[in-house]
């Protein structure tokens, strides 16, 4: 998520003073009195954009994905040159599959200030990648919201296991393959020590979704009990050449 911040075009605004203490609250992860306090700012001036971009922020990290995207565009619509609401509208859109929505704010923006070199990339980039821009590598590590497999998620949270199964394997049929209903499956194959089955769903989830550093740590797990840690190895090399970003879990290979 993009925060206010000296470096980024933010003009004068009213109650800069408390927006700046409820953004530290929100660093600091005080989140219930950060939101106060922005909903005190907004009581007192129903435009002031960069509250409403934060309060997007605290909405996103409590993983109300659409209360996310609202505010962001509520802080775009009232200052349309706004670069940091816009990407956070952007990450925002990826996630709930909508970006055609937003490109007619990224064009407003962008005759804005022409100058922008970020809004000016995101712009290009929904106009020349159109529905490809799910399957970019920023798209995929922000995640896709399916509230069907968060319900799953939550009942393997819980260590209901069978139930979890049923459901991650209902998604499946009527949704089709899914990085994360792979990885589900591969977790609670790992859990009933069917290793082999948890590797072999890790490799798939992988093969959908190459950007999860979890993924990859449940792969090497599930190799080392199942004997397949050089095929493990072999793997993550491979997508490492891709995805550089993968180095920061290199070290777990290399042992």
């Amino acid at each position: 998520m993009s925060k206010d911040n000296p470096d980024t075009f933010n003009p004068p605004a009213l109650f800069a003073e408390e927006n700046e203490a409820a953004e530290a609250l929100v660093s600091a992860g005080n989140l219930p009195e950060a939101a106060k306090k922005l909903v005190e700012i907004v009581e007192l001036d129903p435009d002031n954009h960069r509250a409403y971009n934060t309060i997007g922020i605290i909405a996103w990290m409590r993983k109300a994905w659409k209360d996310a995207y609202g505010m962001f565009i509520k802080a775009a619509a009232i200052r349309p040159d706004y670069t940091d609401a816009l990407i956070n509208a952007f990450d925002a859109a990826l996630k709930l599959r909508c970006v055609d929505d937003i490109e007619p704010l990224f064009e407003k923006a962008k005759s804005l200030r022409p100058r922008d070199e970020e809004i000016a990339i995101i712009h290009e980039s929904i106009l020349r990648e159109g529905d490809g821009i799910y399957q970019s590598e920023r798209a995929l590590r922000i995640g896709r919201y399916n509230p069907r497999i968060d319900e799953a998620q939550a009942l393997l949270d819980d260590g209901k296991l069978y139930e979890a199964m049923a459901k991650y394997l209902k998604i499946n049929d009527e949704e089709g393959p899914s990085g994360k209903v792979f990885s589900g499956l591969g977790v609670i194959s790992y859990y009933q020590k069917r290793y082999g089955d948890a590797f072999s769903l890790f490799v798939e989830s992988i093969k959908l979704d190459p950007t999860s550093l979890e993924n990859f740590l449940n792969l090497l797990d599930a190799a080392k009990a199942c004997g397949k840690e050089n095929d493990a190895k072999n793997i993550f090399s491979l997508y490492l050449k891709q995805f550089p970003f993968l180095r920061e879990i290199a070290k777990e290979f290399e042992a």
